[in-house]
C-alpha cells in the first residue's frame, strides 16, 4: 500500500485510465461492503481464464470514462495494467 503507479493497459489502448498515475490504497468501506474478496488494497477474483488480481488506486487527477461518466478519482484497476513508478 502506498506504492506509486502508472496505468497502462496494452490490450485496450483506449482504456479510460491509460496514462493516469496514482497511489495504491485501501478501498472505501462502501466498496468493500459491495464487493467480496478485498484484502487491504487488493482483491483477487476467479475468472474463466484463472485468478485475476485488482488493486484500488487513488488517481492523482480525476478522469472521465469512455461513456462520459465520472470524473472518477478512485478506481479498481487490474494488476496487469499497473507499473510501479
Amino acid at each position: 500500500m502506498g506504492d506509486r503507479v502508472v496505468i497502462d493497459d496494452h490490450d485496450f489502448p483506449s482504456f479510460w485510465a491509460n496514462g493516469a498515475t496514482g497511489t495504491v490504497s485501501d478501498p472505501p468501506g462502501a466498496v468493500v461492503s459491495l464487493a467480496d474478496g478485498w484484502a487491504g488494497p487488493v482483491r483477487t477474483i476467479s475468472t474463466t481464464s484463472g485468478s485475476q488480481s485488482f488493486y484500488w488506486i487513488v488517481l492523482d487527477e480525476a478522469r472521465v470514462d469512455a461513456d462520459g461518466d465520472g470524473p472518477y478519482r478512485q478506481a479498481e484497476i487490474a494488476a496487469r495494467c499497473l507499473q510501479l513508478l
